[in-house]
């Protein structure tokens, strides 16, 4: 029998080495409850195991209290699975053209420490990892554990990963960043025992409001992430869609414009060169221009001013919502999915964008969708700056990859 007072280190859960299936089923059970608390009809569907697999399994770590019930729900299924006499800590991280995103939590709650660190897109080298070292320890410790309870590592940053090898397999081309090869390494000094699961940060921004926001219990979602680039992140069931080269969902490179502006990726009239933060805030500043001296130079204070009724500003954003519904009707066509979620730094002004982005939307693709009892949707990021984040952090937890580093 094992004591109430006994306290498990979530790492030698998690990754002590086994070949057995059953203590394989119970990593899975525990990272699912890990990831968030659930019943064990939802953990049953998040990890693809029988009922009766389920059932069994969860007697068993409930009974060893490494797993808890709670009180509230109809029946032993119905009720909630949280994790219990466990410590350790989850990381996730999304890094930016500009900046980056820290969450931690610990395993036994959900609280989560939240933190951000700007820095410019030209000092991104080696800035990004040094910032991101030291938010990880802060906020570890503010956890009441310490870096050295870290037990998953979740990293989003600007770039393709080969889902095969976990390697960068393009960079955004506006960054002058040395991003090649494997990114792990780039913490292997700081975090040497940790594993860490690395992915593009829109595409874990998708699977944080996928768990957590905008898209839960979606069967499919697309999140469209609009900040100084233009990146989308695409989850069907359950799983992050990244296509062969892990390229898929650069919705910012869609041609809008076969004649258009020459985009950063050296093709013509994308997306992003109709709506990218830049663009935007250069269309205010030309508008502007020999008038006023009190230009925006930031995607957020051009957002604010038009919330506070700037009519310059509003325009440019009405405009770039109708060019963002447009390219949204298209996915919708190809992938049809139950809801579209705008993030990034324009889904702080989503209540000015979401109407007219859902009216093009609806002009240029297929009313089936919309004439449905259960209509596809376009709505707001709930997460907001830290969807990507939390999205790491869910993500890297949930990995069985991170098994005995």
């Amino acid at each position: 029998m094992t004591s109430s007072s006994t306290t498990y280190d979530a790492r030698k859960l998690l990754w002590t080495p086994s070949d057995s299936l059953r203590d394989a089923n119970r990593r899975k059970i525990i990272r699912a409850v890990m990831v968030e608390s659930a019943t064990q009809v939802n953990i049953a569907k998040l990890t693809a195991l029988s009922p009766a697999t389920v059932s069994g399994l969860v007697n068993e770590l409930v009974a060893e209290k490494i797993l808890r019930v709670d009180s509230a729900g109809d029946g032993e299924r119905g009720k909630k699975l949280r994790v219990g006499n466990v410590r350790g800590v989850a990381v996730g991280i999304e890094v930016n053209h500009n900046g980056l995103a820290v969450a931690a939590r610990r395993v036994d709650t959900s609280a989560i420490e939240f933190e951000t660190a700007d820095f410019g897109a030209d000092q991104g080298g080696n800035v990004w990892v040094r910032e991101a070292s030291q938010l990880i320890r802060e906020l570890a410790g503010q956890t009441g554990l310490d870096a050295d309870h870290i037990v998953s590592f979740g990293l989003g940053i600007p770039a393709a990963i080969d889902p095969r090898t976990g390697l960068v397999s393009q960079v955004a081309a506006s960054l002058d960043w040395d991003l090649a090869g494997d990114p792990k390494q780039r913490f292997s000094d700081q975090f040497p025992s940790v594993p860490i699961i690395v992915d593009n940060e829109a595409n874990l921004a998708a699977y944080g409001e996928y768990i957590y926001g905008a898209g839960r219990g979606k069967e499919t979602m697309f999140l469209v992430k609009a900040s100084t680039g233009i990146g989308a992140g695409l989850i069907v069931g359950g799983l992050i869609f990244r296509g062969r080269h892990g390229l898929a969902g650069e919705i910012g490179h869609l041609t809008m414009d076969p004649l258009g502006i020459v985009c950063r990726c050296g093709n013509r009239g994308c997306l992003e060169t109709l709506v990218g933060g830049a663009r935007l805030i250069e269309q205010v500043r030309q508008a502007y221009a020999g008038y006023r001296m009190d230009l925006p130079t930031s995607l957020e204070a051009m957002i604010e001013r038009a919330k506070a009724g700037d009519h310059v500003c509003r325009r440019v954003l009405q405009d770039a919502s109708r060019n963002i519904g447009v390219a949204l009707a298209k996915v919708a066509n190809v992938v049809n999915p139950d809801v579209m979620v705008l993030g990034g730094d324009l889904g702080r002004a989503s209540d000015l964008l979401i109407d007219t982005a859902m009216h093009e939307m609806k002009l240029f693709s297929l009313r089936g969708m919309y004439d449905h009892p259960v209509p596809t949707k376009l709505v707001g990021s709930e997460l907001g700056q830290f969807a990507g984040a939390r999205g790491a952090l869910a993500f890297a937890l949930k990995a069985d990859s991170t098994v005995a580093p």
